[in-house]
């Protein structure tokens, strides 16, 4: 009779357990002896050691609400799947927890899902193209034609009227253009602005910027904006074709920009490397651009419903 073989438990597996007991522990549930039990698991060997660490830092990269404090693990199931089941409904129920929209988003006049891009004429003629996840409302009047973008992001190709300004508002600063094509981009506290033909004139902080084509700055609320810097133009708007460009882009960037096109939060667990990032993706085949990324960068994804983990590899970063 053969002897049965003890095989050697793989990462995966141990990053299952791991999981499956650090959602336990921050349940508001778990013991001191199931506290202590996970201390002596984890010190069985720098495997083990590994998998606690990545499960406690893409806990603790999210924020810490009454749903963390209460949530109870389902029990424990034989097959894998149902135990990423319930640890991505529990970092599911946390990621839409902290998430908050500005009322005004939901009475934009224009609005866009997550992976939706959307082109508008408006009733000047000027055109504007919505991004993934964008907002705008429109305010029109015979002294002033005013855009207010609430979210997202936007490129606009305005029509010439000398007598009426076309000024976009984001964050509390403006944009100022009279024939011209430019795009803005809010991305949480910070708005980007970058010129492919024309000048506008950027107003935050009391200060007003002239930009130029193929220059760009940003701002934050109630800040004078940063000084000007040089527009990739064959990179800028690369969206509306359907992709995204990146030519020596900092990783933190790169993420920052494919977030929009991704339902839920995104979080980033640890301190991204300076690397530069270059190459062209799809912008209609998100899990493949994650793919490459943890393919050839320090770190590694993990996707769940309306939330996705990058965990910084500190081995490799």
């Amino acid at each position: 009779m053969t002897e049965p073989v003890n095989r050697a438990p793989c990462a995966t597996d141990l990053e299952d357990q791991a999981i499956d007991q650090w959602v336990h522990l921050t349940s508001g549930q778990a013991s001191d002896a199931d506290r202590h039990a996970f201390a002596r698991w984890r010190g069985q060997s720098a495997d083990h050691e590994a998998a606690a660490r990545l499960a406690e830092t893409m806990w603790q990269a999210l924020p810490q609400t009454h749903t963390a404090q209460t949530f109870v693990a389902p029990p424990r199931r034989e097959r894998r799947p149902l135990r990423w089941a319930a640890l991505a409904a529990g970092l599911g129920a946390l990621a839409l927890t902290g998430l908050s929209e500005p009322a005004k988003v939901y009475f934009a006049d224009y609005a866009t899902a997550v992976g939706e891009r959307r082109a508008l004429t408006l009733e000047d003629g000027s055109q504007v193209w919505l991004n993934s996840g964008s907002a705008l409302s429109v305010n029109y009047s015979a002294a002033r034609r005013e855009i207010s973008l609430l979210k997202g992001e936007a490129l606009f190709e305005v029509s010439k009227d000398a007598m009426r300004p076309f000024v976009v508002q984001s964050l509390g600063g403006s944009v100022q253009a009279v024939g011209t094509r430019f795009d803005v981009d809010r991305q949480g506290e910070q708005v980007r602005v970058g010129v492919t033909e024309g000048e506008v004139r950027v107003s935050s902080g009391g200060a007003v910027v002239p930009l130029k084509a193929a220059q760009r700055l940003a701002y934050t609320a109630g800040a004078t904006p940063s000084a000007t810097g040089v527009l990739d133009l064959g990179t800028a708007s690369a969206w509306q074709r359907g992709k995204l460009i990146f030519n020596r882009q900092p990783l933190a960037e790169v993420f920052a920009d494919i977030e929009r096109y991704l339902p839920g939060s995104l979080v980033i667990a640890g301190r991204l490397p300076s690397t530069a990032v270059s190459g062209v993706f799809n912008l209609d085949d998100v899990p493949g651009m994650l793919d490459v990324l943890a393919r050839t960068q320090p770190v590694r994804i993990y996707r769940m419903p309306w939330l996705t983990v990058v965990v910084v590899n500190q081995t490799r970063a």
